[in-house]
């Protein structure tokens, strides 16, 4: 497994996400804001707590592109954009649930921080369709970004079967 390599991706797949949240922010007036949702958990709402929720968000996308490498790795063998996407789909289920129980874990919820809900459905249809749409881009990125497997099924090299 490419940790380093894997590592990296989901730092630039987190920025993508990052980046894309600023501008539906800026651009659509939607609220998502999980960089200041995730430093608000330490500190009270401001400058200072968005830098510690990007480090925090860029820190823990790494961390799950660690787990995208071994299931590359493991699982299915294969890596590239689209079997990340398929990944992001699974991902996003699961981020779309913990932000359901986010003020169950947030201590300063709902109160200056207003909770997302589960597939961050208190934003409305967009917030759903967003919650997808960035996981499933985070997760392209990070199979575009890992490149080759290292472990590939027994009897196929590069995608092609072995002759004997």
């Amino acid at each position: 497994m490419k940790a380093g390599k894997a590592f990296v991706a989901g730092m630039v797949g987190g920025a993508v996400m990052s980046v894309l949240m600023w501008m539906a922010r800026t651009m659509m007036g939607m609220p998502a804001n999980l960089e200041m949702m995730l430093g608000t958990m330490v500190t009270d709402p401001g400058t200072t707590a968005w830098m510690i929720g990007f480090v925090t968000h860029l820190m823990i996308s790494g961390a799950i592109a660690l787990i995208y490498a071994w299931a590359f790795e493991h699982v299915t063998h294969r890596a590239g954009w689209l079997v990340g996407a398929g990944f992001g789909v699974v991902h996003a289920i699961i981020a779309g649930m913990v932000m359901g129980m986010m003020p169950m874990i947030h201590p300063r919820m709902p109160n200056p921080v207003m909770p997302p809900g589960a597939f961050m459905s208190h934003l409305g249809t967009m917030g759903v369709v967003a919650e997808f749409m960035l996981h499933l881009i985070y997760g392209a990125v990070v199979g575009a970004m890992y490149g080759a497997v290292i472990h590939a099924r027994a009897g196929v090299a590069d995608g092609r079967p072995l002759r004997t």
